[in-house]
């Protein structure tokens, strides 16, 4: 078969075309430091990358869930131990034998009181803490004390099938026995402007069994805090896994790609040198 002008043309650009392109794609591997850009570079360690991204980004959506609920934690902390400190006070208040003072000391209870029931009725980020899934809603009546949340709870994933519930139920949080702190404190005000000595004594271990369902959920609350924690540095510690991982099926190994684009550049340079010991000029004017 005669080999003509045309057939040596037309070999001549499809071997420097070839190398052309190979030397592109090694530069965009070492520009964007990824050996996979595309689906069409490596459609199964696409699909890898493609999962490895997805968990990375469920793994911080998991810490961030653990940030939020901490701090849903810590805040309800606060309250609970603030008012453990005002039902403290209502208790030394019961203790006091001193009659004449005693119309006194119940105006500092409906203080007490008032003070419990706007701690009761926190909000947080515009939400009430303890008005169970009705948020929107004043768990507490600050008169009556009546409770007009529900049983919901705050609820957060932090992990694969993990999901982490705090209380919100005002109505079992403040009530104890089927009572509520409000009347423990309203009864207890009662009973100092009657001046009955044992109708106060009673209150006391109402006030006691009060701090105590708070002191219960507070560490309940420490508990799963310390589990949040725990699967918080879990997620950490797996999303590097995940990202070595990441690392070795996406990113470019620079030195190889180095030696590969020098390898590729050698054989463009010398089918050009070959080229031209070949082609006839009349051909290379052809080319061009």
């Amino acid at each position: 078969m005669r080999i003509s002008n045309a057939m040596m043309a037309n070999n001549i650009q499809g071997y420097l075309s070839k190398h052309t392109e190979s030397l592109l794609n090694i530069q965009e591997r070492i520009a964007s430091g990824k050996r996979i850009n595309r689906p069409s570079d490596d459609p199964v360690g696409m699909q890898k990358v493609l999962d490895y991204t997805k968990q990375v980004s469920g793994l911080d959506q998991y810490n961030n869930n653990i940030t939020i609920a901490q701090n849903h934690v810590n805040s309800v902390d606060d309250i609970l131990s603030a008012v453990t400190d005002l039902l403290s006070q209502a208790k030394k208040i019961a203790a006091d034998t001193e009659p004449d003072m005693r119309a006194t000391l119940a105006d500092q209870v409906d203080i007490l009181r008032e003070q419990v029931v706007q701690l009761a009725n926190s909000k947080d980020n515009g939400n009430y803490i303890f008005a169970g899934d009705l948020t929107d809603i004043q768990p507490f009546d600050p008169t009556t004390g009546v409770y007009s949340g529900d049983n919901g709870t705050k609820d957060y994933l932090i992990g694969d099938g993990l999901q982490i519930n705090i209380q919100a139920d005002g109505s079992q949080i403040f009530e104890t026995g089927g009572t509520s702190v409000f009347d423990v404190l309203t009864d207890l005000s009662t009973q100092l402007r009657a001046n009955n000595s044992a109708g106060i004594t009673a209150q006391m271990p109402l006030l006691d069994d009060a701090v105590q369902t708070l002191n219960s959920t507070r560490a309940v609350n420490a508990g799963k805090y310390q589990l949040m924690d725990a699967t918080s540095k879990h997620n950490s510690l797996f999303k590097v896994n995940v990202q070595d991982l990441l690392s070795k099926t996406q990113d470019t190994d620079i030195a190889a790609a180095a030696i590969d684009f020098s390898v590729e550049q050698t054989a463009y340079q010398s089918t050009l040198a070959t080229a031209a010991k070949i082609v006839q000029p009349s051909l290379m004017d052809y080319l061009k």
